[in-house]
């Protein structure tokens, strides 16, 4: 949702803002039918949207053209004990498209910088990954090529060159900081997303790379504030996402996220789903702000330490 076009601002993000998250819920679901009317008119068949943000529940599935799916980022990596993407989707998957992504936690610059969980890191032989890049390694697991990745500027300058195949990129926005962004015309976007997935599509499906593996055995670590959650070696890339998966199913890192996905329902079509999801928004908003407010200073504060380095 943060490298969605259009979402500038960290609350758009986050149900504790109930009417700037509304109109993040609507661009997020404006630019996932532009990518489902590319597909169609590409040929596609069956598709399937993976709703990503929290636990999955932002995605306007009201909206969503008859015979399209929306599933949750919880049926892969809160509940699944061998997380995939293709058990995720529900059955077989040509290609994804990995679309309004961001950057890393530690990266200064990005919107909304946070890999998984705020202040949480994913360092692979010493290498913060991305959300993204983690991906990458589950989809180089299963050989499923990615045709396009968009979002923020700075998570695309992480990624190493090919390192997501033969992806078509597609800049969204430009991260000003973890609290704002500078997104381009959406117009302008919409159409690049537009043409970058024609473009894939035309290529046919011989010509699909799926990402490369990075270099195994590996040493993942985890950490959560500072605190190391997971020191371990990986020997192959399904075992970088099953591990990521593993913490957020059995550690305290993500107990609140296990709860959010108890409190907001998946849709919000009839009266009793809007009145659940009103009444779960007000009992997580309180927890929701104080972990924001932490997760904001702690950016502001390293932004100033840097400068001040620079400055020297």
């Amino acid at each position: 949702m943060e490298g969605i076009a259009g979402i500038d601002a960290a609350g758009d993000c986050l149900p504790a803002h109930p009417s700037a998250y509304a109109r993040g819920r609507r661009l997020m679901t404006d630019e996932t039918l532009v990518a489902i009317d590319a597909l169609r008119a590409g040929g596609a068949g069956r598709i399937v949207v993976g709703d990503w943000h929290m636990v999955g529940t932002n995605v306007e599935r009201e909206r969503m053209p008859a015979g399209v799916e929306v599933r949750p980022i919880a049926d892969l990596a809160l509940t699944a004990s061998d997380p995939s993407f293709t058990a995720a989707a529900g059955g077989p998957l040509d290609a994804v498209l990995l679309l309004g992504h961001h950057a890393s936690t530690p990266n200064p610059r990005g919107f909304c910088s946070h890999t998984f969980i705020w202040e949480m890191e994913v360092l692979l032989d010493g290498a913060s990954l991305s959300e993204v890049r983690v991906y990458a390694q589950g989809l180089a697991a299963e050989r499923i090529p990615v045709l396009v990745a968009s979002g923020d500027r700075w998570m695309l300058e992480e990624l190493d060159a090919g390192e997501l195949g033969g992806a078509r990129l597609v800049e969204n926005k430009v991260g000003q900081g973890r609290a704002r962004a500078s997104s381009r015309a959406l117009e302008q976007t919409r159409g690049e997303l537009t043409d970058a997935i024609a473009a894939a599509l035309g290529d046919g499906a011989p010509s699909w790379a799926p990402p490369p593996a990075r270099r195994y055995p590996a040493e993942l670590e985890i950490r959560l504030e500072g605190e190391q959650l997971v020191r371990t070696t990986v020997s192959e890339p399904g075992d970088l996402l099953r591990t990521v998966a593993q913490v957020f199913r059995t550690s305290g890192a993500a107990r609140e996220y296990r709860q959010l996905a108890q409190l907001f329902p998946a849709g919000d079509r009839s009266r009793l789903q809007r009145l659940h999801r009103r009444l779960g928004g007000t009992l997580a908003t309180p927890t929701m702000l104080g972990k924001e407010r932490r997760w904001l200073a702690q950016a502001a504060s390293s932004d100033s330490d840097r400068l001040e380095k620079e400055a020297r």
